[in-house]
């Protein structure tokens, strides 16, 4: 990595971090999320429609069961799993002491990914909108995202200020797409992006995500459209210090030159 992504890149990971600055004035960031969803919600009824017309499509949804949020976990991949068009296989696993991709990787070891169109990794602590999975799934194919994610939601704890909805905008091209809360990937990242790195606290993943998208010139996106809500902070429950240090050697072994600068130089509006 770059001298500038080593000093910057990280700078937003965490509990220590500045939090987007609706989340210090949460009434007012409600009311304004509460417009941006009336904003759109006129080309989402339409999309709806449009949404049960693509070809159906296999999905797998990995996730790890945390100890004592099984329940928050079961009501996330039930919203995830109501589809009026898509095939959709379910697996998880029981959190073991080690990273969290080690973990989807466990629970996803019995599956042939052959024979699924996508992967979807989700985490327990989201709140999502209605219909997403057909929505999110119509997007990720309309427009050939290699990876998407949803859009946080002005008061949901993110990572990146790219990764906030946008105003009026439901899906864009981006060269950044983060490792949680909800990532979803495509069949023809699996050979490049699987077996996934084995990570004790993961940072870095997705910044090697973007490393393998600008040499297969792959189109990333964020979908505005589906904005989520991550309730709990990031990285309050270890050692930052550490996954900043793993993260930097990682990318470095890995090649990866890219900079914050030039990530986020990437965002333009799809639609």
């Amino acid at each position: 990595m770059s001298s500038e992504t080593k000093s910057d890149f990280f700078a937003n990971h965490g509990t220590k971090s500045r939090h987007p600055i609706w989340r210090r004035y949460w009434k007012l960031a409600r009311v304004v999320d509460a417009a941006a969803d009336l904003r759109i919600a006129l080309p989402l009824l339409a999309l709806r429609h449009a949404a049960r017309k693509i070809p159906p499509q296999r999905v797998l949804i990995a996730a790890v069961e945390v100890p004592g949020r099984e329940a928050d976990l079961r009501d996330v991949v039930t919203n995830m799993s109501r589809t009026m068009r898509h095939h959709v296989t379910v697996a998880t696993q029981k959190m073991q002491p080690r990273g969290k991709f080690d973990n989807i990787a466990a629970a996803i070891a019995d599956r042939d990914l052959a024979d699924f169109d996508w992967l979807l990794i989700t985490d327990d602590d989201v709140k999502l909108p209605r219909d997403f999975l057909d929505l999110l799934i119509y997007f990720a194919h309309t427009y050939d995202l290699k990876l998407a994610q949803p859009a946080h939601r002005f008061r949901s704890y993110s990572s990146a200020q790219l990764i906030v909805r946008r105003w009026a905008t439901l899906v864009r091209h981006t060269l950044f797409v983060e490792n949680g809360p909800i990532t979803l990937i495509h069949k023809d990242a699996f050979p490049h992006v699987l077996p996934f790195p084995s990570l004790r606290w993961a940072w870095g993943i997705d910044v090697y995500w973007s490393h393998i998208a600008r040499q297969q010139g792959w189109r990333l996106g964020v979908i505005d459209g589906l904005p989520t809500m991550h309730w709990r902070p990031v990285g309050n429950s270890y050692d930052q210090q550490a996954a900043r240090k793993e993260a930097e050697d990682f990318l470095h072994e890995k090649g990866v030159t890219l900079s914050r600068r030039e990530i986020t130089s990437v965002n333009h509006r799809l639609a």
